[in-house]
C-alpha cells in the first residue's frame, strides 16, 4: 500500500473509529489488534495492514469489509467454484464439480447473480 493511501486508511480509520466513540485502546481490545499497531495505522505510518488486521478492525467497527477494501481500490475475488468448494468445504472434486453446476443452473434461470443476499 502506497503512503498516500496508507495515511487515508488511517484517517478513514479514525473518523469511523471516532464516529463509533470508542478509544483507541476500547478498538483494540475489541478487535484484538495492538493499541501500538492501531495508533501507527490511523497515523499512516503502517503501511501494509494484513488482511486478518483490517477484517478484525471492521468487525469491531461494525463495517463491511468489502466496501472498506473496495474504497481503497482493493478487490477481493473468490477462485473458481470448482477449486473453491474443494479447499474451502474439503469435498471431492465430483461433489464440486455437483456443487459448481446447482450453481451455475441458478444463474441460468436469472437467480442471484451478483453474490446478494437472498430474501426469505
Amino acid at each position: 500500500m502506497t503512503d498516500g493511501r496508507a495515511a487515508s486508511l488511517g484517517a478513514y480509520l479514525r473518523s469511523e473509529r471516532e464516529s463509533a466513540g470508542l478509544s483507541l485502546r476500547q478498538l483494540a481490545e475489541l478487535s484484538h489488534v495492538a493499541h501500538g499497531y492501531l495508533a501507527r495505522l490511523e497515523r499512516g505510518e503502517q503501511s501494509n495492514p494484513t488482511i486478518d488486521m483490517l477484517q478484525k478492525i471492521a468487525e469491531a467497527l461494525s463495517l463491511d469489509f468489502d466496501e472498506l477494501l473496495a474504497k481503497f481500490g482493493i478487490k477481493r475475488t473468490l477462485p473458481e467454484p470448482r477449486v473453491y468448494f474443494r479447499r474451502k468445504f474439503g469435498v471431492s472434486e465430483d461433489d464440486a464439480e455437483v456443487m459448481a453446476r446447482l450453481i451455475e443452473k441458478y444463474q441460468e434461470k436469472g437467480g442471484n447473480k451478483n453474490g446478494e443476499d437472498i430474501e426469505d
